[in-house]
């Protein structure tokens, strides 16, 4: 069977070793590269042959293509692919934020576009080379709502590579839970430089982290429905499971690169906006990383 992963960054990479074991899989990047391994180490520890390509035609056919781009650089990954994904593709969105799944709908049949989010902690260590941090869930649906055939037969393939797969009827409130997950701890490591783990152990950390996570979920509740009740233990959960992880917004401000924070914590500020939502925490959270990766994208 073949699949397309689309974004070699860490999450791409952790795919298609895992995957690889026992399908086709063709890695898509913007770099020319002379890549055709890829390995994992740490919790996971495999080798998989893959393809890598810089040619989306390189895609066609393939039954399951997975973004795993940035948030940002959405829209344009879908509109690159888009003639090279068949009327039976199912397309997975497993990429951080809020609108990934809305852009990728406006270019492909909504009842092929599925929503996921996973908790693995994985660290980007070179070009086909990442380490597994921590073991984490991934749920699946298709998006806002509801299960289908497409969705079944990707978590199939996930479970079959020895990961953790559920599958809901409403992938949208798990997505917006993991946004709150995500902007209560990926901000903090990029400003301090703190595995995960750490900012349990610090109680002012600990502390702001909470009143982040409230303020989030005010905002979420008025989109939709939270999976869990007791969101802060969520996020605890998430950053003890990851403690010994680099967030990936840390890794992209170590890396001299763009983060995501606009498609997290900003996504949660215009989500407030929207419904009158003062959000003052998130938004001191996204001045300052955004000054954080000026500093850091001067200094390269």
């Amino acid at each position: 069977m073949k699949i397309g992963i689309i974004g070699p960054g860490a999450l791409g990479t952790f795919l298609a070793g895992i995957i690889g074991q026992d399908h086709e899989v063709i890695l898509l990047g913007r770099k020319d590269l002379p890549l055709n391994r890829v390995r994992i180490s740490g919790k996971t520890d495999v080798e998989s042959s893959i393809q890598y390509s810089i040619n989306p035609s390189d895609l066609t056919p393939c039954i399951y293509m997975i973004f795993c781009t940035k948030s940002y650089d959405t829209k344009q990954a879908v509109e690159l692919v888009r003639p090279h994904i068949s009327p039976d593709t199912g397309v997975i969105s497993l990429q951080n934020g809020l609108n990934n799944e809305r852009i990728i709908s406006e270019f492909v049949d909504p009842e092929r576009v599925i929503g996921g989010v996973t908790s693995h902690g994985i660290t980007y260590r070179s070009p086909g080379e990442v380490f597994h941090a921590g073991q984490g869930y991934t749920y699946l649906g298709l998006y806002p709502k509801g299960t289908n055939e497409h969705v079944y037969g990707f978590a199939h393939i996930l479970q079959e590579a020895g990961m953790k797969v559920e599958m809901v009827d409403n992938i949208y409130g798990h997505i917006w839970q993991k946004v709150i997950v995500n902007a209560c701890i990926n901000p903090l490591t990029a400003l301090t430089g703190l595995k995960n783990g750490v900012l349990l152990e610090h109680r002012e950390l600990r502390d702001f982290m909470e009143k982040v996570c409230y303020e989030s979920r005010d905002v979420a509740i008025k989109h939709t429905d939270l999976p869990d009740d007791d969101i802060l233990k969520e996020v605890e959960r998430v950053a003890e499971m990851t403690a010994d992880n680099h967030s990936s917004m840390l890794q992209d401000i170590q890396r001299g690169r763009r983060t995501e924070i606009d498609c997290i914590n900003g996504a949660i500020v215009d989500a407030g906006k929207s419904v009158g939502a003062e959000t003052p925490l998130n938004h001191l959270l996204q001045t300052l990383v955004k000054g954080r990766e000026l500093s850091s994208l001067r200094s390269i």
